[in-house]
């Protein structure tokens, strides 16, 4: 599997169902670009049915307003529609490894 594109028209489909994994980020900034690439890492060894969706901050305003986001990057991790954590800030592998251990 790989990380989904949210968008206004998929996002709140996307996290409706089982566990997912929002990443919210602007794509130019130097930690979104690191968050993604541990978060890509972190995707290919996921035992369980983990759904890796990304929302671009610039590009998705009306999924982004809907969601305590002020900094990017933001992770979200949601179970059938409804936030159980979440993590503001640049964020390492193992950081973002201990963030989704109880659902993996």
């Amino acid at each position: 599997m790989a990380i989904l594109r949210g968008t206004k028209d998929n996002f709140f489909s996307l996290i409706k169902d089982g566990i997912t994994l929002a990443y919210f980020s602007n794509p130019k900034t130097e930690e979104c670009q690191i968050t993604r690439a541990n978060l890509e890492s972190i995707e290919k060894d996921i035992k369980k049915d983990i759904t890796f969706v990304e929302i671009n901050v610039n590009e998705e305003k009306k999924v982004v307003d809907k969601f305590p986001v002020d900094i990017s990057p933001t992770i979200i991790l949601f179970k059938n529609g409804k936030i159980l954590k979440s993590k503001i800030g640049s964020q390492s592998k193992s950081q973002l490894t201990q963030f989704i251990s109880p659902f993996n």
